[in-house]
């Protein structure tokens, strides 16, 4: 009788081999909703493993300028789709009577809603399109409940894409001498342009006016999101929204609040990492893989790896590019409506007069929610006081994160993410009676 146990996996490295490549925040992720939210977890299993698909597939690409000559970045594309809800909700019969989320007028008029989310600041390899995908894992949650809504309703639901930019220092960037030479001349001007091309790209052959356009950045990429919708034409701008989370880098352009900036930068992100290392949602150590992971997703897309030449080129747009900008300053637009999210405090990017605002909000509104309970019976909560700052048409709300990175892991402790699940579990398109 003939063997063939000699082509069947027989260590744990090839065992390894043999599965899937998974994206590093998708194992990450994953392991924090088992634990956070047991109840939800074969959905989010199914959801994760469909984000991980498309991002190891073809939603994972190069994408090379056609305004500067020799740039690239690597560049992702997500897609909330009527199957993967369907395919959730049918784990389970459907409810009687299931709850209906309300939509504002805008929201029924709208057919298509596009989000671009820009990474932080990135050492190495870090800071590309595969680095910013717990942002993009955090806004595919987020829109499930447009997708399953229609369905709920009985209607054509609306189109969700979500795209990821990357650096052009990081895995699958490259960059030319002139390029270099302007972001050292002009800061991330030069990257706003770079992304703006991309979205022009994107939005080109897309109706507008059912359209809803979302700019999305994080640390960094509050400041490249600025400099992108400023280079972005007017039809545009008039439907995209500005979202920040935690903005770096934007102080003013004064000696002494550059160098008190670049101080609380530099000491605040040794602070975060300590932090990931030893305490917090999401430590250190669940990124050990992530090099390995780089490799294999390289050799899988044909990312040739960078020249001597490349790496000196990106090393100097890096140091004398990226650091010194955000060392030097780079305001953000007050006349740009827009919106930040900051946590409180941001190790990062201490903000006294905001840990200041919401103590004293928290301690005001803390006494009359007491009183309130004794007078009605009724047991109070504990809760994040929401406050917001204007400047100009700037809006800064406080949330009650602590840590500069993973803003999404605030959606997962409050019970957004849960409910959110919960909602598109119940969704099953309406039968004929």
């Amino acid at each position: 009788m003939e063997s063939h146990s000699e082509t069947l996996p027989t260590s744990p490295e090839q065992l390894k081999a043999q599965q899937p490549l998974e994206a590093p925040y998708v194992t990450i992720i994953k392991d924090v909703v088992h634990k956070k939210i047991p109840e939800h977890q074969k959905s989010f299993d199914i959801t994760l493993d469909e984000i991980n698909r498309q991002i190891t597939g073809d939603g994972l690409f190069q994408w090379e300028s056609q305004e500067t000559k020799g740039v690239k970045f690597l560049a992702g594309h997500l897609s909330v789709t009527p199957e993967l809800i369907q395919k959730i909700a049918s784990q389970k019969p459907q409810p009687k009577e299931p709850a209906v989320q309300q939509r504002d007028t805008l929201d029924q008029r709208l057919e298509l809603y596009v989000y671009f989310v820009e990474p932080s600041f990135g050492v190495g390899e870090d800071g590309s399109a595969l680095s910013a995908l717990d942002m993009g894992i955090a806004r595919f949650i987020a829109e499930m409940p447009k997708v399953a809504q229609a369905i709920r309703s009985g209607e054509e639901p609306p189109a969700i894409d979500i795209y990821l930019v990357g650096g052009p220092t990081a895995l699958g960037g490259q960059v030319t001498r002139e390029f270099v030479d302007s972001v050292k001349q002009n800061g991330f001007s030069e990257y706003g342009k770079l992304y703006a091309e991309f979205v022009k790209q994107k939005l080109a052959s897309i109706d507008l006016d059912k359209t809803r356009v979302v700019l999305q950045g994080a640390s960094k990429g509050a400041i490249t999101s600025d400099k992108t919708y400023a280079n972005l034409p007017t039809n545009m701008q008039e439907r995209t929204q500005l979202l920040y989370d935690n903005p770096a880098g934007t102080q003013g352009e004064n000696i002494p609040t550059q160098i008190g900036r670049s101080i609380n930068l530099g000491v605040g992100m040794v602070t975060e990492l300590g932090i990931r290392k030893f305490a917090g949602t999401v430590k250190g150590g669940a990124f050990s893989g992530q090099t390995e992971f780089y490799r294999a997703i390289s050799q899988e897309k044909g990312i040739e790896p960078d020249s001597e030449e490349q790496k000196k080129l990106k090393r100097e747009l890096f140091i004398r590019g990226e650091v010194a900008a955000l060392a030097k300053g780079t305001p953000l637009d007050s006349e740009q409506r827009s919106f930040s999210r900051i946590s409180t405090p941001d190790p990062v990017n201490i903000n006294f007069g905001n840990i200041l605002r919401v103590v004293k909000k928290d301690l005001f509104e803390d006494v009359f929610e007491k009183i309130g309970a004794m007078r009605i019976g009724v047991p109070f909560g504990q809760r994040r006081a929401l406050v917001a700052k204007q400047e100009g048409k700037r809006l800064t709300f406080a949330t009650g994160n602590t840590v500069h990175n993973f803003p999404w892991v605030r959606s997962i402790d409050s019970g957004s993410w849960a409910q959110k699940m919960e909602f598109v579990e119940n969704s099953q398109a309406p039968t004929a009676s």
